[in-house]
């Protein structure tokens, strides 16, 4: 996907989200932390939100032995995903063609591989909000849970793990940021995967502190890499070597995540923009430099030359 540099210079978390319903019990995922998805219970109408997902970079990429993939992100609450299921008497989708294709996907895909017991019926799936696609914001993995959620608990499942909603519309082949940050938001470390069918476990799990702003731009009029021609810039990498994975690790146990934990904005915003480096050089001969458009590495470099910190890109 196109990779978005963001500056952290400022970075800041909003309140927590909270599940609610039109009778305001809790249902659902109770929030405790910051960007997790809302479920509205509005009978017959299931609405859901959730929030984007910022991918800094992987940990391993063909590796020789171990894990593959890995990789670090966040959630924030904007842009963001609200979709709704309500009954109809013949299945329609309400979104752009675009996406409206994709979510007629999910939607036959959710239903061949859910329960059959809780396979939903005829509905109107009507997408109000949308997260801007292939602009490394996450848009397919959290626009699919969004549905997967909201026709789980339209058709009677309650509280169904977003790993299990993931699986019934196909959804991790590579990272799985996404997914469990549509669960439990926050800044994620996931582990890489062993098998192809995997989906990759998490590993660590931190609240980004409520102060800290993160920055947002992206470049118009230009689209990422998605679908066969994203697998085919995969296939054309190089390795990632051990020593570089090593480095990498180094960085987000050792540097990031102590620097998150306690609030060290100096240190964390230091250690995602050495993390992001590192990750956008190993790219750079399928994506042309560090940076996946000439304009935002030129945005970059005036950005670090101003003095702003932890500038990076999201993927």
């Amino acid at each position: 996907g196109d990779r978005t540099p963001r500056s952290a210079a400022s970075p800041r978390a909003r309140e927590p989200k909270r599940t609610r319903n039109s009778t305001s019990s809790s249902a659902g995922w109770s929030g405790i932390t910051t960007e997790l998805p809302t479920i509205l219970h509005m009978s017959p109408t299931i609405t859901v939100q959730t929030g984007a997902r910022l991918h800094f970079g992987l940990l391993a990429l063909q590796a020789a032995s171990g894990r593959n993939f890995g990789g670090v992100g966040l959630m924030v609450e904007a842009p963001g995903c609200e979709l709704s299921v309500e009954p109809a008497d013949r299945d329609e989708c309400l979104a752009e063609p675009e996406i409206a294709a994709r979510l007629i996907l999910w939607r036959d895909e959710y239903r061949r591989r859910c329960p059959v017991e809780h396979r939903p019926p005829a509905c109107r799936v009507r997408l109000s909000q949308t997260i801007p696609a292939h602009a490394g914001l996450g848009s397919g993995t959290q626009t699919a849970l969004a549905l997967a959620a909201a026709m789980s608990q339209w058709s009677g499942e309650k509280n169904v793990g977003a790993r299990e909603l993931a699986r019934r519309i196909g959804r991790g082949t590579r990272s799985a940021l996404g997914i469990h940050g549509f669960e439990r938001g926050g800044l994620l470390v996931e582990g890489g995967k062993r098998q192809p069918d995997e989906i990759s476990p998490l590993v660590a799990r931190l609240d980004f502190p409520s102060d800290w702003r993160v920055l947002l731009v992206t470049p118009n009029g230009r689209r990422g890499l998605s679908g066969d021609a994203e697998r085919a810039a995969f296939s054309r990498l190089t390795p990632m070597p051990a020593s570089l994975t090593e480095t990498l690790c180094r960085i987000v146990l050792m540097e990031l995540l102590p620097a998150v934990a306690s609030a060290d904005f100096a240190t964390a915003a230091a250690a995602l923009q050495e993390f992001g480096q590192l990750n956008g050089s190993h790219f750079a001969p399928i994506q042309g430099g560090v940076f996946a458009d000439p304009q935002l590495a030129e945005l970059a470099k005036w950005l670090t030359e101003q003095g702003h910190v932890g500038v990076g890109q999201s993927s």
